[in-house]
Protein backbone atom coordinates (compact mmCIF):
# COMPACT_ATOMS: atom_id res chain seq x y z
CA UNK A 1 0.00 0.00 0.00
CA UNK A 2 3.05 2.29 0.89
CA UNK A 3 4.51 1.62 -2.21
CA UNK A 4 1.45 2.76 -4.08
CA UNK A 5 0.97 5.56 -2.33
CA UNK A 6 4.36 6.61 -3.31
CA UNK A 7 3.95 5.68 -6.59
CA UNK A 8 0.88 7.86 -6.85
CA UNK A 9 2.37 10.95 -5.30
CA UNK A 10 5.23 10.71 -7.62
CA UNK A 11 2.57 10.51 -11.07
CA UNK A 12 1.05 13.07 -9.31
CA UNK A 13 4.25 15.43 -9.11
CA UNK A 14 5.23 14.33 -12.24
CA UNK A 15 2.03 15.91 -13.87
CA UNK A 16 2.34 19.17 -11.92
CA UNK A 17 6.06 19.45 -13.71
CA UNK A 18 4.81 18.93 -16.89
CA UNK A 19 2.02 20.97 -16.17
CA UNK A 20 3.94 23.77 -14.76
CA UNK A 21 6.98 23.96 -17.95
CA UNK A 22 4.34 23.61 -20.59
CA UNK A 23 2.66 26.72 -19.23
CA UNK A 24 5.94 28.57 -18.82
CA UNK A 25 6.80 27.71 -22.59
CA UNK A 26 3.37 29.06 -23.20
CA UNK A 27 3.81 32.45 -21.22
CA UNK A 28 7.39 32.75 -22.92
CA UNK A 29 5.39 32.48 -26.52
CA UNK A 30 3.14 34.89 -25.18
CA UNK A 31 6.13 36.83 -24.04
CA UNK A 32 8.20 36.97 -27.23
CA UNK A 33 5.32 37.72 -29.37
CA UNK A 34 4.17 40.81 -27.67
CA UNK A 35 7.71 42.13 -27.16
CA UNK A 36 8.05 41.22 -30.90
CA UNK A 37 5.16 43.73 -32.08
CA UNK A 38 5.93 47.05 -33.13
CA UNK A 39 4.93 49.96 -30.91
CA UNK A 40 5.18 53.76 -31.39
CA UNK A 41 4.61 56.87 -29.65
CA UNK A 42 3.73 60.19 -31.39
CA UNK A 43 3.75 63.25 -29.48
CA UNK A 44 3.07 67.09 -31.36
CA UNK A 45 4.76 69.81 -29.78
CA UNK A 46 3.95 73.53 -29.68
CA UNK A 47 0.49 73.35 -28.46
CA UNK A 48 -1.01 75.71 -26.39
CA UNK A 49 -0.72 78.94 -29.12
CA UNK A 50 -3.75 78.12 -30.88
CA UNK A 51 -6.65 75.27 -29.88
CA UNK A 52 -8.33 74.45 -33.31
CA UNK A 53 -5.51 71.88 -33.79
CA UNK A 54 -6.22 70.33 -30.10
CA UNK A 55 -9.68 69.59 -31.62
CA UNK A 56 -8.25 68.20 -34.53
CA UNK A 57 -5.77 65.61 -32.59
CA UNK A 58 -8.61 64.73 -30.21
CA UNK A 59 -10.74 63.65 -33.11
CA UNK A 60 -8.08 61.18 -34.24
CA UNK A 61 -8.53 57.67 -32.32
CA UNK A 62 -5.13 57.12 -31.29
CA UNK A 63 -3.17 58.11 -28.03
CA UNK A 64 -1.49 61.07 -29.34
CA UNK A 65 0.36 62.95 -27.04
CA UNK A 66 0.46 66.36 -26.54
CA UNK A 67 3.62 68.77 -25.51
CA UNK A 68 1.87 71.73 -24.53
CA UNK A 69 4.55 75.26 -24.18
CA UNK A 70 3.61 76.96 -20.89
CA UNK A 71 1.85 80.62 -20.59
CA UNK A 72 0.68 80.40 -23.44
CA UNK A 73 -3.00 81.53 -24.72
CA UNK A 74 -4.44 78.08 -24.53
CA UNK A 75 -2.14 75.80 -22.60
CA UNK A 76 -4.81 75.33 -19.93
CA UNK A 77 -7.66 75.15 -21.83
CA UNK A 78 -5.55 72.18 -24.39
CA UNK A 79 -4.01 70.21 -21.33
CA UNK A 80 -7.93 70.19 -20.26
CA UNK A 81 -9.34 69.35 -23.00
CA UNK A 82 -6.45 66.65 -23.54
CA UNK A 83 -6.79 65.21 -19.92
CA UNK A 84 -11.29 64.72 -20.53
CA UNK A 85 -9.85 62.55 -23.63
CA UNK A 86 -7.43 60.20 -21.84
CA UNK A 87 -4.60 61.72 -23.38
CA UNK A 88 -0.80 62.17 -22.06
CA UNK A 89 0.43 65.38 -21.69
CA UNK A 90 3.47 66.38 -21.11
CA UNK A 91 5.61 70.17 -20.61
CA UNK A 92 6.88 71.45 -23.70
CA UNK A 93 10.01 72.82 -21.78
CA UNK A 94 11.15 75.99 -24.04
CA UNK A 95 14.97 76.15 -23.65
CA UNK A 96 18.19 78.18 -25.22
CA UNK A 97 19.45 77.35 -28.32
CA UNK A 98 22.15 78.30 -30.28
CA UNK A 99 20.45 80.81 -32.81
CA UNK A 100 19.50 82.71 -29.89
CA UNK A 101 18.50 85.77 -29.48
CA UNK A 102 17.10 85.50 -33.16
CA UNK A 103 15.76 82.08 -32.22
CA UNK A 104 13.36 83.09 -29.53
CA UNK A 105 12.15 80.16 -27.35
CA UNK A 106 9.64 82.12 -26.02
CA UNK A 107 8.04 83.15 -22.40
CA UNK A 108 9.02 80.14 -19.97
CA UNK A 109 12.72 79.87 -21.40
CA UNK A 110 15.92 78.36 -19.28
CA UNK A 111 18.75 80.33 -20.14
CA UNK A 112 22.65 79.16 -19.34
CA UNK A 113 23.12 82.79 -18.01
CA UNK A 114 20.85 81.41 -14.96
CA UNK A 115 21.80 80.51 -11.87
CA UNK A 116 20.81 76.85 -10.52
CA UNK A 117 18.14 78.74 -8.11
CA UNK A 118 17.19 80.61 -11.12
CA UNK A 119 15.83 77.44 -13.19
CA UNK A 120 14.37 75.42 -10.30
CA UNK A 121 12.49 78.49 -10.25
CA UNK A 122 11.40 79.04 -13.55
CA UNK A 123 10.66 75.16 -13.88
CA UNK A 124 8.49 75.63 -11.04
CA UNK A 125 6.46 78.20 -13.21
CA UNK A 126 6.48 75.82 -16.51
CA UNK A 127 5.07 73.21 -14.72
CA UNK A 128 2.51 74.86 -12.41
CA UNK A 129 1.40 76.60 -16.10
CA UNK A 130 0.52 72.82 -18.03
CA UNK A 131 -1.55 70.66 -15.23
CA UNK A 132 -1.93 66.82 -15.49
CA UNK A 133 1.76 66.15 -16.68
CA UNK A 134 3.86 62.70 -16.80
CA UNK A 135 6.42 64.44 -18.38
CA UNK A 136 8.57 66.98 -20.01
CA UNK A 137 10.38 67.25 -23.77
CA UNK A 138 12.67 70.54 -24.44
CA UNK A 139 11.16 72.99 -27.06
CA UNK A 140 14.59 73.93 -28.65
CA UNK A 141 17.15 73.70 -26.24
CA UNK A 142 20.19 73.15 -28.81
CA UNK A 143 22.77 75.15 -26.83
CA UNK A 144 21.24 74.23 -22.96
CA UNK A 145 21.17 70.70 -23.69
CA UNK A 146 24.93 70.40 -23.74
CA UNK A 147 25.54 72.50 -20.95
CA UNK A 148 26.13 69.23 -18.01
CA UNK A 149 25.52 71.26 -14.82
CA UNK A 150 22.02 72.91 -16.01
CA UNK A 151 20.32 69.76 -17.89
CA UNK A 152 21.33 67.69 -14.34
CA UNK A 153 19.81 70.76 -12.33
CA UNK A 154 16.49 70.00 -14.46
CA UNK A 155 16.29 66.35 -14.57
CA UNK A 156 16.66 65.93 -10.76
CA UNK A 157 13.90 68.34 -10.01
CA UNK A 158 11.76 65.72 -12.73
CA UNK A 159 13.26 63.01 -10.91
CA UNK A 160 11.75 64.54 -7.37
CA UNK A 161 8.37 65.25 -9.33
CA UNK A 162 8.16 62.10 -10.70
CA UNK A 163 8.03 62.84 -14.37
CA UNK A 164 9.76 61.42 -17.14
CA UNK A 165 12.47 63.47 -19.64
CA UNK A 166 12.09 62.68 -23.70
CA UNK A 167 15.06 64.03 -24.86
CA UNK A 168 14.24 66.22 -28.22
CA UNK A 169 17.74 65.43 -29.45
CA UNK A 170 17.98 68.70 -31.07
CA UNK A 171 21.66 68.79 -30.75
CA UNK A 172 23.86 65.89 -31.15
CA UNK A 173 25.90 66.61 -28.17
CA UNK A 174 22.97 66.30 -25.72
CA UNK A 175 23.91 65.41 -22.12
CA UNK A 176 20.38 64.13 -21.60
CA UNK A 177 20.72 60.35 -21.43
CA UNK A 178 23.76 60.65 -19.62
CA UNK A 179 22.67 62.73 -17.07
CA UNK A 180 19.16 61.01 -16.59
CA UNK A 181 21.27 57.71 -15.87
CA UNK A 182 23.86 59.18 -13.40
CA UNK A 183 20.46 60.36 -11.47
CA UNK A 184 18.39 57.75 -12.27
CA UNK A 185 15.27 60.41 -13.98
CA UNK A 186 13.40 58.40 -16.34
CA UNK A 187 14.58 59.07 -19.75
CA UNK A 188 14.01 58.76 -23.51
CA UNK A 189 14.42 60.02 -26.93
CA UNK A 190 12.83 61.37 -30.33
CA UNK A 191 13.74 59.14 -33.09
CA UNK A 192 12.14 60.76 -36.01
CA UNK A 193 10.95 64.72 -36.50
CA UNK A 194 8.04 63.39 -39.37
CA UNK A 195 7.48 67.31 -40.55
CA UNK A 196 10.53 69.35 -41.09
CA UNK A 197 8.84 70.79 -44.54
CA UNK A 198 5.38 71.24 -43.35
CA UNK A 199 4.59 69.46 -46.54
CA UNK A 200 1.23 67.06 -46.19
CA UNK A 201 2.56 64.40 -49.26
CA UNK A 202 6.35 64.36 -47.42
CA UNK A 203 4.71 64.32 -43.99
CA UNK A 204 3.03 60.86 -45.31
CA UNK A 205 5.69 59.41 -47.17
CA UNK A 206 7.70 59.65 -43.66
CA UNK A 207 5.03 57.76 -41.79
CA UNK A 208 4.31 55.11 -44.79
CA UNK A 209 8.35 54.56 -45.08
CA UNK A 210 8.39 53.78 -41.17
CA UNK A 211 5.37 51.17 -41.23
CA UNK A 212 6.86 49.78 -44.45
CA UNK A 213 10.62 49.73 -42.25
CA UNK A 214 8.76 48.17 -39.45
CA UNK A 215 11.28 45.07 -39.69
CA UNK A 216 13.96 46.78 -38.61
CA UNK A 217 12.67 48.67 -35.66
CA UNK A 218 10.46 47.37 -32.55
CA UNK A 219 9.57 50.94 -31.13
CA UNK A 220 10.01 54.10 -32.48
CA UNK A 221 9.10 58.10 -30.66
CA UNK A 222 7.71 60.46 -33.40
CA UNK A 223 7.36 64.09 -32.75
CA UNK A 224 5.34 66.63 -35.21
CA UNK A 225 3.74 70.00 -34.89
CA UNK A 226 0.30 71.48 -34.95
CA UNK A 227 0.08 71.55 -39.11
CA UNK A 228 -2.62 71.01 -40.71
CA UNK A 229 0.08 69.22 -43.01
CA UNK A 230 1.02 66.75 -40.37
CA UNK A 231 -2.37 65.82 -38.71
CA UNK A 232 -4.08 65.39 -41.63
CA UNK A 233 -0.94 62.93 -42.82
CA UNK A 234 -1.50 60.90 -39.22
CA UNK A 235 -5.06 60.87 -39.80
CA UNK A 236 -5.06 58.85 -43.13
CA UNK A 237 -2.16 56.24 -42.04
CA UNK A 238 -3.64 55.47 -39.29
CA UNK A 239 -5.65 52.59 -40.69
CA UNK A 240 -2.11 51.73 -42.23
CA UNK A 241 -0.66 51.51 -38.97
CA UNK A 242 -3.26 48.99 -38.10
CA UNK A 243 -3.70 46.75 -40.77
CA UNK A 244 0.41 46.55 -40.24
CA UNK A 245 -0.07 45.89 -36.25
CA UNK A 246 1.87 48.66 -35.69
CA UNK A 247 0.33 50.07 -32.05
CA UNK A 248 0.20 53.29 -30.96
CA UNK A 249 0.90 54.11 -27.78
CA UNK A 250 2.05 56.65 -24.78
CA UNK A 251 4.91 57.78 -23.72
CA UNK A 252 4.41 55.97 -20.61
CA UNK A 253 3.63 53.02 -22.36
CA UNK A 254 7.23 52.90 -23.79
CA UNK A 255 9.19 53.68 -20.68
CA UNK A 256 7.23 50.92 -18.90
Amino acid sequence: MKKRGISTWIGVAVALVIAFVACTSLWNIIKEKAEAENRIAIVIDDMGCDVSPVYEILSIDIPITLSILPSRPFSMEAAEKARKKGREIILHLPMEPRGYPEENPGEGCLYIRMSHEEIEKQLEEDIAAVPFISGVNNHMGSRFMEDEDRVETVLKQLKKKELFFLDSLTTRNSKGKRIAEKIGTKYIARDVFIDNNRDFIETRERLIDIIEKKDRWKTLVLIGHPHTSTIEAIRETVPLFRAEGIEVVTLSDLLN
